[in-house]
């Protein structure tokens, strides 16, 4: 999200309207300034100043869009990416904001219209063509179009074989495509490249995990953690890697720290309650069960929590 964030402040800001009066454009690179510092409301008081005196202006309300999804309100953001395009309809970068837009809210088909549309209407720059292309792929992934996703995230690196963003993607892409060492690989070219890089970092520790590599995964969360200590997902991440590892206690203290910074985590409630069911305390399990389930756990990753409350809970009785 960081990467394509950064993106889009950079086309806003390359395709600042020409016609701006002098003190319209030091308001519009002011409230971009803001939203690079995360100060989103303060922006979105000079844009909606500045539309206020110019409400035709197509890169106005592409700003306002990439505010409100800053704020995570993807659908305020969906209409001003609208707006914006539908005053510069022959503007890819605007079809590429609202592609992101798309994608924050699972909507991969929308998505995948939108970066293909954009990508028809780059005319000069092959670089933010091929970042576009690989963006693209991470639509067909969300849509479970492998080999397409794939296929994007190749011609991204056969541009760029530097492309941390598109090595990280085609890390996850090929465990999709059942070639989970292959993936490893590209994920780890991603982290001698850039050490820092939390998501590939990320990645690499959740590939580990899967194979059973759970020493590597551990010191790779461990690292996220060292970067990032406040980082609810890694917290949750290193204590089911602890937990494969029938290291109870210390499983249980990472997971309730990453319910502690992720509270909204259907996934940390799940790996507790297989803590739980480990401990020999079916209760708390099934409470934990529970939770996930209205946090939403079965449209995001599918019917094991279900399935579980069925036979453990359910079944037999315990609430």
């Amino acid at each position: 999200m960081k990467t394509i964030m950064t993106l889009v402040l950079l086309l806003v800001t390359l395709f600042a309207a020409a016609q701006q009066t002098d003190q319209d454009l030091l308001l519009f690179e002011q409230a971009e300034t803001l939203v690079a510092k995360g100060k989103y409301d303060e922006a979105l008081t000079i844009v909606n100043r500045l539309l206020i005196s110019n409400h035709d202006n197509a890169d106005y309300f592409d700003l306002c869009g990439t505010i409100y999804l800053g704020k995570h309100i993807a659908d305020t953001a969906i209409y001003n990416f609208n707006t914006a395009i539908m005053l510069d309809p022959e503007n890819p970068y605007k079809y590429s904001h609202r592609a992101n837009a798309f994608l924050s809210v699972q909507m991969p088909g929308e998505s995948l219209e939108d970066f293909t549309q954009a990508i028809k209407l780059i005319k000069d720059n092959d670089t933010l063509k091929y970042q576009m292309i690989g963006n693209r792929g991470s639509a067909r992934q969300m849509a479970r179009d492998f080999q397409g996703a794939y296929q994007d995230f190749k011609t991204a690196l056969d541009f760029d074989s530097l492309n941390i963003q598109a090595l990280i993607s085609m890390g996850s892409i090929l465990d999709n495509l059942g070639k989970p060492r292959e993936g490893i690989a590209y994920l780890e070219k991603a982290v001698r490249l850039s050490p820092n890089e939390v998501a590939a970092i990320s990645n690499l520790g959740f590939r580990y995990t899967n194979i059973g590599e759970y020493q590597k995964a551990i010191d790779m969360f461990n690292k996220v953690l060292e970067l990032s200590p406040n980082d609810g997902v890694a917290y949750n991440n290193r204590g089911y890697v602890k937990y494969k590892k029938n290291d109870l206690k210390e499983a249980l203290k990472d997971i309730e720290r990453a319910i502690k910074y992720y509270p909204a985590n259907s996934y940390a409630f799940r790996n507790r309650a297989l803590i739980y069911f480990a401990m020999k305390q079916p209760d708390k399990a099934c409470v934990d069960l529970q939770r996930a389930i209205q946090l939403g756990f079965t449209p995001m990753y599918g019917n094991e929590v279900q399935e579980l409350l069925e036979k453990h809970c359910l079944l037999n009785g315990t609430h």
